[in-house]
């Protein structure tokens, strides 16, 4: 195959074609210089010369391009073939008289004696005149010495715009320097003029690049620097490829690419082994003789000499590769190769790895050349990304769906990829859908999808195959990009999609890791008194996990509330202010929530924050009612601002994920340290339709008497209280809200009047009566409460009566 180079400067493009054949394409007429008449032409891929020094402004207008580097091997050589290298130079940069100094690096030389002698001005060779090529004809006008010889100095330009009679005059400086004088101005276009390294001798060289130096005079207009025409390499190596593999049940092929780094790499008794792992044997090899000679699958630098390989190894599980002749010139070859399972028992699934051994010196020990496995395939994802929970628009890791083989997925076959509780897609996921969040990318027969939901709080994702993917021999892939979800406020920790359908992919997949949005500090945990006012706190921080984090988004009013529990309120309102970032608060301000005695503390965002901020809540103070258990007292984050996803409106959102999880972030802001006091062990008799009782034997006589009504007994307020071990300082009565408090121990119950709503430690529990009153008694269904405050009950039908024992 031939080497084309295509070298583009303003309206001239010129073609050189490898093996001596020269063509010339030009707007413009062109001189092609040659000061050797042993030097030629052989053009590579032009590229910019990285390796230069950078030029001043004087040297502005010149630079250098390499248009090969060839690989040499270090052994002494009289007939080496370095690069070729392209001086540019732009219009009106040099004058005649300007001159550089090319110089070989240690290990090389011109070929010749001692280099002192004037080479000679050049004639002009391949002129176009008029738009005509000339004959490619001998150089006129020339005068040639052997000093330096192998290095060819070619000049290109206009000739209607240049002086190119006598462009260049060469001159031999030492065994490994030359002097390049340019001869005439070019005040009116770019010169070129190439530099081929052709017939060097090497001495030797050290292994590395080979990098030529370029010393211009400092009025010349030309750059100095160096430049890299070859690499040295210690010894021959043969690079080896696995190119075109397959993923299959049964039968693979795939194409072996092998490259000698260097002339002779492979030598007429090495070899190439190629050993397949256990339950594979080798199926097909290239036919033998005349037909199947190598000349016919080289490719790069032909040399036909190589000749044929020697292969064997069919049916067994080595392939053996042997060249019967060694390459002049670096040479190359593709071999079309096939395998087979000759034992399922042992063969494993997956990545097919040959060992690579034998003579040769090649740069890799293995070569994965296929991949073995049944009809099926899985859902991964590569990166999973870092997101924010309580946000909007939060893009997960790339979800990519693959068969095993080609052919594994058939048509109307399903994948659902279903999020966790607290977690749902974007927006509704269907492809040319205008609410469509994400991209595509698929191959081999997987682009005809569609995308739906299977259930209404858009959790689950379905994807259903429109065709049998059986394009190809490969296995085909649809990978989803750039998709978003979004988590509720207070999710944290791995995200992970399960993977169902029809198709029969399993298992689960990690998309992304969560993190709060907003976090919640105190600086100490103090313990607090029950029915006391105005107890010290700790400061409490609220940080940003990232920047806007604290939002105002879609008509948001942005407020953030720090919510404590019932029976807990602030003092006063304490100093809130932003203590880093740029974060701006407006409008704070303390209350109790409604008529829950919740007490709150709420300030709203005035400007988003540019970086992650931090708000501090200065030495707080609250009170902590009776109604308080024992234990941990809680703050809660929230407000549309911290819980931006939980309060966004019904269009997107179900009322179910508005109700759950609203908080950003809690933390324990105290505890109360001792049970409330006055719980005791007590064992009480009720008959129904009497007002005669007993506790612990000793017989009381209450004001209204038990009775049953709808399947449940009802007791009055205090004697129900002392029944249940609860002492008659923690039996307390709101009159403006007609809410009972009852506390026993580390439980507080609560129970409004009129209503079936029961709440134990904040939590509210439904009854299947009400509360009510009786004879302006206040009577509580005794099962309901016994239950909340850890009370055991037993009704005898028989005696009509009513036993509660406590279980302190």
């Amino acid at each position: 195959m031939s080497d084309k180079i295509r070298q583009k400067d303003k309206n001239n493009i010129s073609v050189y074609i490898q093996g001596g054949e020269k063509k010339v394409m030009t707007k413009f007429n062109k001189k092609m210089i040659n000061v050797l008449a042993t030097a030629t032409l052989v053009a590579g891929v032009a590229a910019p010369i990285a390796a230069l020094t950078a030029p001043t402004a004087i040297h502005a207008s010149s630079s250098y391009s390499v248009l090969t580097t060839p690989t040499i091997n270090s052994a002494a050589n009289t007939n080496v073939e370095l690069g070729r290298v392209k001086v540019n130079v732009g219009k009106a940069s040099v004058k005649a008289g300007s001159s550089f100094t090319v110089t070989l690096p240690k290990g090389f030389e011109f070929k010749g004696d001692k280099a002192t002698a004037v080479v000679g001005v050049v004639g002009a060779k391949g002129v176009q005149k008029n738009g005509e090529k000339t004959d490619w004809g001998s150089v006129s006008g020339a005068t040639y010495g052997n000093d330096v010889y192998g290095l060819g100095v070619y000049v290109d330009g206009d000739d209607n715009k240049l002086d190119l009679t006598e462009p260049v005059l060469v001159q031999s400086l030492s065994s490994n320097s030359v002097r390049i004088e340019v001869k005439a101005d070019n005040p009116n276009d770019d010169l070129g003029i190439y530099l081929n390294f052709a017939n060097i001798k090497a001495n030797s060289p050290s292994t590395g690049p080979v990098k030529v130096a370029i010393d211009a005079a400092s009025d010349s207009g030309l750059t100095s620097g160096e430049v890299t025409v070859a690499n040295v390499v210690s010894s021959g190596q043969v690079s080896l490829a696995a190119a075109d593999t397959v993923s299959a049940s049964e039968d693979f092929t795939f194409t072996l690419k092998a490259k000698e780094a260097t002339a002779k790499s492979l030598k007429s008794n090495n070899t190439i082994k190629l050993k397949l792992p256990s339950g594979f044997k080798w199926s097909s090899i290239p036919a033998q003789g005349t037909n199947n000679s190598v000349a016919a699958r080289l490719y790069g630098d032909l040399d036909t000499s190589l000749g044929n390989l020697n292969i064997t190894g069919v049916d067994s599980d080595t392939l053996t590769i042997a060249p019967l002749k060694e390459s002049s010139v670096a040479s190359a070859f593709n071999l079309k190769l096939a395998y087979k399972v000759d034992d399922e028992s042992s063969a494993k699934k997956g990545d097919v790895t040959a060992n690579i051994t034998g003579t040769a010196s090649t740069d890799v020990g293995s070569l994965v050349v296929g991949n073995y496995g049944e009809y099926g395939g899985g859902v991964s994802v590569e990166k999973p990304t870092t997101i924010l929970a309580g946000q909007d628009e939060q893009r997960i890791g790339d979800i990519s769906i693959k068969e095993t083989i080609a052919g594994s997925i058939r048509k109307d076959r399903t994948v659902t990829l279903r999020l966790p509780e607290g977690a749902r897609w974007q927006s509704p996921f269907k492809t040319g859908s205008s609410d469509f969040v994400g991209t595509t990318e698929y191959a081999n027969g997987m682009s005809n999808v569609e995308f739906d939901y299977s259930d209404s709080d858009k959790r689950t994702l379905r994807i259903k195959f429109k065709n049998d993917t059986t394009d190809g021999s490969d296995p085909g892939k649809l990978i989803l990009k750039n998709v978003e979800v979004a988590t509720q406020p207070g999710f944290s920790g791995d995200l992970n999609v399960e993977v169902a359908g029809s198709q029969g992919f399993t298992g689960s997949v990690k998309v992304a890791t969560v993190k709060k949005a907003v976090t919640l500090a105190a600086a100490s945990k103090p313990t607090l008194t029950i029915g006391l006012g105005d107890q010290q706190l700790g400061d409490i921080t609220i940080t940003e996990a990232a920047r806007e984090a604290l939002t105002k988004k879609n008509n948001s009013t942005g407020q953030v509330v720090l919510e404590l529990p019932i029976g807990v309120r602030f003092a006063t309102t304490p100093e809130v202010k932003v203590t880093s970032g740029d974060l701006k608060i407006k409008s704070v301000s303390t209350d109790t929530y409604g008529d829950s005695d919740k007490g709150r503390l709420s300030f709203y965002v005035d400007s988003e924050s540019s970086a992650p901020s931090t708000i501090t809540i200065s030495a707080p103070k609250v009170v902590v009612d009776r109604t308080v258990a024992q234990g941990d007292i809680v703050a809660k984050l929230k407000g549309e601002a911290a819980s931006y996803t939980a309060y966004k409106g019904n269009g997107t959102v179900t009322q179910n994920w508005k109700d759950n999880n609203t908080a950003a972030d809690e933390i324990a802001i105290a505890t109360i340290g001792t049970p409330a006091p006055g719980a005791t062990k007590t064992k009480a008799v009720f008959t129904l339709g009497s007002t005669s009782y007993t506790v612990n034997g000793e017989t009381k006589t209450a004001d209204v008497a038990a009775y049953a009504e709808n399947g449940r007994t009802y007791l009055p307020v205090r004697y129900a209280a002392e029944a249940l071990g609860v002492s008659p300082q923690n039996i307390l009565f709101d009159k403006a809200t007609s809410t009972v408090t009852l506390i026993k121990g580390d439980r507080v119950a609560q129970i409004k009047l009129n209503t079936n709503l029961l709440t134990v430690n904040g939590s509210v529990i439904r009854m299947d009566v009400k509360a009510v009153t009786n004879k302006n008694r206040t009577v509580l269904p005794i099962f309901w409460v016994s239950r909340a405050l850890d009370a055991s009950i037993n009704y005898d039908a028989t005696a009509k009566t009513v036993t509660v024992e406590n279980n302190n």
